[in-house]
């Protein structure tokens, strides 16, 4: 069901201007496809907002409301937990198998194309601030790791879609804007990337296990992440056309996004060998002393695309159709 009422928008003065972008453009009864991709988003506000005051009255929601079809409802209720990476469906019933395994598709997409180049970089960059005598525990070293980890996804997302449209010859990516929303998830990832070793080196000092380790550093990151992706859409929201402002639907698609990549830092502790037996994830993706710097990084970005998977999996299970952010 439509989510906001008549009521709701008098008492906090909702201006369509703000809340159309995320959306989809409605499309009235009569309209066609074609008329979808060529509307003005502000041409469809201005045709709603008959007395040109910026908000969207009562009677004008109302009249807006009449002239929607159900399908238009229905489009706006999907994009209420969306974000730059969710899936645009082109299908309006699909059966619950088959969501399923949809959003195992797209989180594989994003699994391969920003979340293991993300670890990958980590490590890269870890070697190369070791290569110019930085300690684990120097800020700078710090840095490096995190701009590593941000490059990784911008790099990883904006090659991605290139590749994909060279090869699918789909028209309706945008290389422009992909590199934007490339630039704003590689600013987030910056963010988990930089404070990944901080937190690592905190928790080892208190003597923390390997499996609180684990625990905390998702929750850690995973934050550390979300506040990267708001503070971004602050700075470029207005900026780049990539990249949507601050709204309350990508909050939501942004946290769940945001708990799957704080899975896929917990299990980059992973690599970290110094845990001994206690690290069960060793035998897969520890980092040993013996591995090439090039092995390395492949271990630590296999490590950040199985957490990523597996957080994200139980993400696709337990999420209602259209209310998870890969929908």
């Amino acid at each position: 069901m439509l989510a906001v009422t008549a009521n709701r928008c008098l008492a906090r003065n909702l201006s369509l201007k703000a809340a159309i972008k995320p959306m989809q453009v409605v499309r009235f009864a009569g309209s066609s496809a074609k008329d979808d991709e060529q509307a003005d988003p502000m041409e469809v506000f201005d045709s709603i907002d008959t007395n040109g005051d910026g908000v969207l009255s009562r009677d004008e929601f109302q009249v807006a409301v009449e002239k929607m079809n159900y399908s238009d409802l229905v489009k706006i209720k999907k994009s209420l937990a969306r974000n730059e990476l969710s899936f645009n469906p082109t299908v309006e019933e699909e059966s619950l198998g088959s969501t399923f395994m949809r959003r195992m598709q797209v989180t594989a997409e994003v699994g391969v194309s920003k979340i293991f180049p993300a670890g990958f970089g980590w490590q890269t960059a870890a070697a190369l601030a070791e290569g110019a005598g930085m300690q684990s525990t120097d800020m700078g070293f710090f840095v490096m790791t995190g701009i590593g980890d941000g490059l990784g996804v911008l790099a990883g997302h904006s090659l991605w879609m290139i590749g994909k449209k060279a090869i699918t010859g789909d028209e309706s990516i945008n290389i422009k804007t992909e590199v934007e929303t490339g630039l704003l998830l590689g600013s987030a990832a910056f963010c988990s990337g930089s404070v990944w070793q901080m937190n690592v080196n905190a928790l080892q000092a208190a003597n923390w296990s390997f499996d609180s380790t684990m625990i905390a550093t998702t929750g850690v990151c995973g934050l550390a992440f979300f506040s990267g992706l708001r503070l971004s859409r602050l700075a470029y929201g207005h900026m780049l056309e990539g990249v949507e402002s601050p709204t309350y639907a990508n909050l939501k698609a942004d946290a769940a996004l945001s708990v799957a990549v704080g899975g896929a830092a917990g299990c980059f502790v992973g690599t970290d060998v110094t845990y001994g037996a206690a690290n069960w994830l060793r035998p897969i993706v520890g980092v040993e002393e013996f591995h090439a710097a090039t092995t390395a990084s492949v271990l630590a970005g296999s490590s950040t695309f199985i957490g990523f998977g597996a957080v994200q999996t139980v993400e696709n299970f337990v999420y209602p159709k259209d209310k998870c952010w890969v929908d």
